[in-house]
Parts: structure tokens; C-alpha cells; sequence
């Protein structure tokens, strides 16, 4: 039986396909949520490394912005899926972080000591993974627990 249940989403549309399934998983099991999203910082900060100062600080205000645009988008649909778990008798509550998904995910399982991980896999292989890397093929090799993930 899982008890904790960590969903891992990557954006609002991958979530209207993965937390159906995992709403199902917990309610079969009576387990407890914890939706996660991680805003990758690498998106907000590798891109300008080769600019120079004054170039990004004339950009600060701007990423800024975006920023708090974004994590205001993340609130929304992460409170809105977990009222519906909620709704439906299930103790829910999400987390959103910035920083390395990938990493964020396993100290979050770790930390919550989650029984089950489910998250998204995007099917990246052969050199779209070795460069782009792939969140869900480090979390399978590094959690403390058992990881459903979805296509």
C-alpha cells in the first residue's frame, strides 16, 4: 500500500493527464498527496551567463516579472488539483520550489518519506537525453521508493 504519494508535474497540461491516474492510485489506497512543482532555474539564468553585467541588469526587472508571472500560474493549478483531491476525502497539499528538478524531487521523497513517486516521461532518448538530460531517468535511478512514471 502506498501511503504518501509524491506527483511530480512538469506543467498544467502534463498534469491533466497524470493526476487523474495518480487520484485514482490514492484513492484505492487511501494515501495522502503531495503535488510538486519545480521552476527550473537554469531556464531563467544559464541563457544570460555571456551577457555583461549591465546587459543583465538591465534584464533583472524583466526575468523578474516573468518569474513571479510564472510561480502565480503554478499556484493556481496546483491548489485547483489539490481541492480536487480534496473533494474527494484525500489530505492534499502542494509544493513549489526553484531550482534542479531533478535533484528537488528525490530530496523532496526523501525528506516527505513518499512510498510512491509518479511523474511524467517525455520519451527523450538517444542524444535528445544524453544532452537535454532527462528528469524522470534520474529519479528512477536515485529514489528512495517505487516511481510510476507515465507517458
Amino acid at each position: 500500500m502506498y501511503q504518501k504519494i509524491l506527483v511530480a508535474l512538469a506543467s498544467a497540461d502534463e498534469g491533466q493527464i497524470i493526476f487523474p491516474q495518480a487520484l485514482q492510485i490514492a484513492e484505492k489506497n487511501n494515501s495522502r498527496l503531495r503535488l510538486f512543482h519545480c521552476i527550473h532555474s537554469e531556464v531563467y539564468f544559464t541563457p544570460y551567463g555571456t551577457f555583461t553585467t549591465s546587459e543583465v541588469n538591465q534584464l533583472v526587472p524583466q526575468l523578474r516579472e516573468n518569474l513571479e508571472q510564472e510561480k502565480e500560474k503554478v499556484r493556481q493549478w496546483l491548489t485547483e488539483y489539490t481541492q480536487k483531491a480534496s473533494s474527494k476525502g484525500l489530505s492534499a497539499e502542494w509544493e513549489c520550489l526553484m531550482g534542479n528538478p531533478s535533484s528537488s524531487i528525490i530530496k523532496l521523497a526523501k525528506n516527505w518519506q513518499a512510498d510512491l513517486i509518479i511523474m511524467g516521461h517525455r520519451g527523450l532518448t538517444g542524444l535528445s537525453e544524453m544532452f537535454l538530460g532527462s528528469v524522470s531517468n534520474y529519479v528512477v535511478h536515485h529514489a528512495p521508493c517505487t516511481v510510476l512514471l507515465i507517458q
